[in-house]
């Protein structure tokens, strides 16, 4: 990784004419070329067909991979989880790859046949303008500028929440994104009105724990305006801070995932978080599981295998054995608007890796919750 997430002027990339080859489309999804064609003559699938020189050749969207994982999820050659789960990305620190994850994480999953709702919980709105939405301008302004008005943000989490009526109440449909299409990740995006949460938050009864009833009725069906049922995965991308929205987050998930870079100021940041969720247990009688993922790193450096064997004490058995690397990828494919995990030209140092580190975040996933 080699990128500020935090950089602005995102592109807005249009992610149904992102068209992805043959052997991109059969990685993804695990698959050989020849299994890939079958899984499309078996379902009937029409794959388009561009231009490539004086042939064409089969091209997919993202979304078209994601619907070939769900075909073959619902014919059982792939595996669900035992239950829906919840997810926060979370580290103290800033720069350390966490948005990157909160965007690529979803993708890999879908991928992997599982249904996905990203929640950008951080007022800064960084996982929403990777995905190509934009939280300062109205519709209006950006179809004056040539782009679709549905890259506005109109709402957000708190929008669905109906706390002390700070914000408008809105319906899921209203709310919701789906940058890839309908297969694909979904995302609930967020815009600096978001931080207002907070003090509706701080003014409410059982304040932290409003997220996690929300999320609990809303996966069952309960609320007509929020119906989360047909997710098997929820996953927040936190601001690094130690905000209300941040808590209430932390207490819906069943999972932590954190991405820690190696250098010492993300371990000052991971050192005092394994403080807090021993208190946490203690206030909350909640405990989700850790699964730190070490970024930003380069091989052969003494200090960072170091710092990588001092993050393996702090959390024995919770750090994945895959890292994500040191790469200038991130920071081309973020020129292009394109997150790594849809990215062709990613080499195996970028999209490789994070291809086996995700693959690796949900084994152990699996490995707690079961299969479904």
């Amino acid at each position: 990784m080699a990128y500020d997430a935090t950089q602005e002027n995102y592109p807005y990339a249009d992610f149904s004419s992102l068209y992805l080859p043959p052997q991109f489309a059969a990685e993804a999804l695990g698959l050989n070329i020849q299994t890939l064609k079958a899984v499309e003559r078996d379902h009937g699938l029409d794959i388009r067909r561009v231009p490539r020189g004086a042939i064409s050749a089969r091209a997919y969207t993202v979304d078209d991979i994601c619907k070939i994982a769900f075909l073959r999820r619902e014919k059982g050659l792939t595996k669900g989880l035992s239950r829906p789960i919840t997810i926060s990305m979370f580290v103290q620190k800033g720069g350390t790859g966490k948005t990157t994850c909160s965007v690529n994480l979803p993708m890999e999953l879908a991928f992997q046949g599982l249904r996905v709702l990203l929640i950008d919980n951080d007022p800064q709105a960084d996982a929403s303008s990777m995905l190509g939405y934009d939280p300062d301008l109205t519709p209006e302004e950006l179809e004056e500028m040539g782009i679709s008005g549905d890259r506005a943000i109109n709402g957000h989490f708190g929008n669905l929440l109906g706390i002390n009526n700070m914000f408008p109440p809105m319906t899921l449909e209203q709310v919701i994104k789906k940058p890839f299409g309908e297969y694909g990740p979904h995302l609930i995006p967020a815009e600096e009105s978001l931080d207002d949460l907070d003090i509706a938050l701080g003014a409410a009864n059982n304040s932290d724990f409003r997220y996690a009833a929300h999320i609990e009725k809303a996966r069952k069906g309960l609320l007509p305006h929020c119906d989360f049922s047909g997710y098997d995965v929820i996953i927040f991308d936190n601001a690094p801070s130690g905000s209300l929205i941040t808590r209430n987050s932390m207490v819906a998930s069943d999972f932590l995932v954190c991405p820690v870079r190696m250098d010492r100021f993300s371990f000052r940041a991971l050192s005092r978080l394994a403080g807090k969720l021993a208190a946490f247990k203690e206030d909350f009688q909640r405990s989700p599981e850790i699964i730190a993922i070490p970024t930003m790193f380069i091989k052969n450096r003494p200090r960072i295998l170091a710092n990588l064997t001092r993050l393996s004490e702090l959390f024995p058995g919770r750090v994945t054995d895959g890292r994500l690397f040191f790469s200038e990828d991130y920071s081309k494919a973020l020129e292009e608007g394109v997150p790594i995990m849809a990215w062709k030209s990613g080499s195996e140092n970028s999209l490789g890796a994070m291809r086996g580190v995700f693959s690796e975040v949900l084994s152990r996933i699996r490995s707690t919750v079961g299969q479904g």
